[in-house]
C-alpha cells in the first residue's frame, strides 16, 4: 500500500470530532491548546459550533500523566500517536516517554460475523475452503486487526491476523484531523525544533504501513530470507495464497516469552544464552542488513526449544541507510573510546545539527556524560542509561537524527532491557563494539575508498558538463525578463488569518454604519415605499438590523479575547 496522501477536509464533516477533541483537552486542562485551536477553527467554522467551555481539572495529575490519559479518552488513532512519541525521545523529555509507554492499544474484539464476512471479501472464497478450522474467539485484538488461530485445509496450524472492517477510512479521517491539528500547534509553539507536521507525517507514513498486511508479509519474507542461514533464530512460515492487503496468513508459534525466566529454566533452557543471542539477532538486523524490527520487546519475541528466537508481528520495520549505520558506528566508538568531539564531527558530517545548535555546549556536555563511566571496563558500561541520557541532550541541543535513527537506538535499549532480564550482567555495548569497528574498518577499505573517488569524480564531471548548458538557460531567461525567484514566508497564514478577521470586522462595522445613517434619514421622511410600507417602518427595522449586528459583533470580539 502506498503511503496516504491526505487531502484536508476542512467542511463540517470532521466538526464533531473537533469537538470532541477540545472537549477532552479541556476536561484535562490543556486551556492555552483549546483557545488556539477555537481561534482559528471559529474562522472556519463560526463561533455557534464550537464547543462551551469545560473547567479543567487536572486533579493533581503531573502533566504527562494527563497528556496519556487524554490520548486514551481520545481514542485508538491517538493512542498509536501517543505510542510513536514513546519512541521519540529525542523529541519528548524523558518524563513524557515513560508516561507514553504506559499507553495499550486495547479494544474489545470485532464481531465474529463481521470478521468471517471481513476474510470471505479478502480471500475470494468462503472460509471453509481455506481453513478447515477457524477459531472465532481471537488469541489477540487490536485497532487494526485482530488475529485468529486456524487449520489449514492441509492441515497446518496458522495464525491469522484479520484487519478490521472499515478501519483504513477510518485511520485515513483521523491522520487528516491530526496533521490539521499539527498545523494549529505549530502556528502556536514558541520552539519551532519541534516540527509537530513532520511528526504527524512521519505518524501517518507508519499506519499506512501497519494497516496493509500484505506489506508485512514482505517484511516477513524478507526477514527469512536475511536469516535463512542462522539456526538460532526462527522466521514463521508465511502461507502467501492466504495472504491479502487485509489478511495475513502464517505458522502458529508455541513458545515461552523472554521475561519468564522461571519457564525457561524449567523447560531446560539457557537465559544467558537467549540473552546474548537476542541482542546477536538485533545487531545483524542493524549492521548486516539495514532493515531492523523496531519493536523487538519481550510481547513480541518467544523462546522455542534449544535457545532459538521466534520473532512476531513484523508490522514495524524500518530501513536503515548507510549513513545511519556509520553514524552508529560512531556514536559506539566515541563511547568506547571516551571521544566525544568524535561524535559532534559525525554529528556535523550527517548535517544534524540545527541554525540554534552550540556545537561548543554540545561537545562539553557530552564529554561530562562520558565523564561518568571514567574507569568502568567498556562491559560494564550500562547502553541503555547511556543513551537514555544521550536523548535528553540531543534534544536539548536540537540535534535532528533521522526518524530511522532513533528507532533503531530505541530498539537496542529495548533488547538491552530483556537481556538485563535474562542475565544480570548483560551488558550490550560488549557485543556492539565488534559491530562498530568492522563498520569502521570498512570505511577504510581501498576498495570502497576507489568506487567513492570513482563516483565523485563521475559526479563532478557530469556537474562541469552541464555547467555550460545551465549557465545559458539562466541568462537567457534573464534576457528576455522571465528569470524568477520563489520567497516561501513561514507562518504567513497566520498573518493572513488576522487580516482576514479585521477586514471582515471593519466589513461589518462599515455595513452597522450604513444602517444607522439610512435608518436615520427614512426615520424623519413621510410617505411609503411602493405603498406597502411607511418608510417611517423601514427606518425603525434598520435600527433594529444595526442592533443585532452590532451585538453579535460585540459578542463575537469578546469571545475572541482579542479586543
Amino acid at each position: 500500500m502506498a503511503q496516504w496522501k491526505l487531502g484536508l477536509n476542512r467542511t463540517v464533516s470532521h466538526l464533531r470530532r473537533y469537538r470532541h477533541i477540545m472537549a477532552v483537552l479541556m476536561k484535562y486542562g490543556f486551556v492555552e491548546v483549546v483557545e488556539s485551536m477555537r481561534r482559528r477553527l471559529t474562522i472556519r467554522f463560526g463561533a455557534s459550533a464550537m464547543p462551551s467551555r469545560v473547567r479543567g481539572d487536572s486533579d493533581g495529575r503531573s502533566r504527562p500523566q494527563r497528556v496519556r490519559l487524554a490520548l486514551e479518552e481520545l481514542g485508538p488513532t491517538f493512542i498509536k500517536l501517543g505510542q510513536l512519541l514513546s519512541t521519540r525521545p529525542d523529541l519528548i523529555p524523558p518524563e513524557y516517554a515513560a508516561e507514553l509507554e504506559l499507553l495499550q492499544d486495547q479494544v474489545a474484539p470485532e464481531k465474529p460475523q463481521k470478521i468471517r464476512a471481513e476474510l470471505e471479501k479478502e480471500l475470494g472464497r468462503p472460509v471453509g475452503e481455506v481453513f478447515r478450522q477457524f477459531d472465532e474467539a481471537p488469541l489477540a485484538a487490536g485497532s487494526i486487526a485482530q488475529v485468529h488461530r486456524a487449520v489449514t485445509v492441509r492441515g497446518d496450524r496458522v495464525a491469522v491476523k484479520v484487519r478490521r472492517p472499515g478501519v483504513v477510512p477510518a485511520l485515513k479521517a483521523e491522520c487528516e484531523i491530526l496533521e490539521d491539528l499539527a498545523g494549529l500547534i505549530d502556528a502556536q509553539i514558541a520552539d519551532k525544533t519541534l516540527e509537530p507536521k513532520r511528526l504527524v507525517q512521519e505518524f501517518t507514513k507508519a499506519v499506512s504501513k501497519e494497516v496493509d498486511l500484505a506489506n508485512e508479509m514482505r517484511n516477513i519474507q524478507r526477514f527469512a530470507r536475511n536469516f535463512a542461514d542462522d539456526l538460532s533464530v526462527h522466521i514463521p512460515r508465511v502461507y502467501e495464497d492466504c495472504c491479502t492487503g487485509g489478511v495475513l496468513t502464517m505458522e502458529y508459534i508455541e513458545g515461552i516469552k523472554p521475561n519468564n525466566v522461571e519457564a525457561l529454566r524449567a523447560a531446560g533452557l539457557d537465559p544467558k544464552e537467549i540473552a546474548s543471542r537476542g541482542a546477536r539477532f538485533v545487531l545483524r538486523q542493524i549492521f548486516d542488513f539495514g532493515f531492523f524490527h523496531t519493536d523487538p520487546h519481550p510481547g513480541n519475541l518467544l523462546i522455542l526449544p534449544g535457545n532459538v528466537i521466534a520473532p512476531l508481528d513484523f508490522g514495524q520495520a524500518a530501513r536503515l541507510g548507510e549513513a545511519d549505520r556509520q553514524l552508529l558506528g560512531d556514536q559506539v566508538l566515541a563511547i568506547a573510546e571516551r571521544d566525544p568531539a568524535r561524535l559532534v564531527r559525525a554529528f556535523q558530517r550527517a548535517d544534524l545539527l540545527h541554525d540554534e545548535t552550540e556545537i561548543g555546549e554540545l561537545s562539553r556536555e557530552i564529554e561530562e556524560l562520558l565523564e561518568l563511566y571514567p574507569d568502568l571496563p567498556l562491559k560494564d558500561i550500562p547502553v541503555g542509561k547511556l543513551m537514555g541520557r544521550m536523548f535528553d541532550i540531543i534534544r536539548r541541543h536540537h540535534v535532528r537524527p533521522p526518524a530511522e535513527f532513533t528507532l533503531m537506538l530505541k530498539s537496542m535499549m529495548t533488547i538491552e532491557s530483556v537481556g538485563v532480564t535474562l542475565d544480570r550482567d548483560f551488558r550490550l555495548i560488549e557485543q556492539l563494539e565488534p559491530f562498530a569497528r568492522r563498520l569502521s574498518l570498512e570505511r577504510l577499505d581501498p576498495r570502497r575508498a576507489w568506487q567513492e573517488a570513482r563516483r565523485t569524480l563521475r559526479d563532478a564531471a557530469e556537474l562541469v558538463a552541464k555547467l555550460p548548458e545551465d549557465l545559458n538557460v539562466i541568462l537567457g531567461k534573464f534576457k528576455k525578463g522571465q528569470f524568477q525567484m520563489h520567497v516561501q514566508h513561514e507562518h504567513l497564514d497566520n498573518l493572513v488569518h488576522t487580516l482576514d478577521v479585521s477586514s471582515n470586522r471593519l466589513t461589518f462595522g462599515l455595513i452597522i454604519a450604513g444602517l444607522l445613517i439610512a435608518s436615520s434619514n427614512l426615520v424623519s421622511q413621510p410617505g411609503t415605499l411602493l405603498s406597502l410600507i411607511r418608510l417611517q417602518t423601514l427606518g425603525i427595522l434598520g435600527y433594529f438590523a444595526a442592533a443585532v449586528l452590532g451585538i453579535w459583533l460585540l459578542v463575537s470580539i469578546i469571545r475572541s479575547r482579542h479586543l
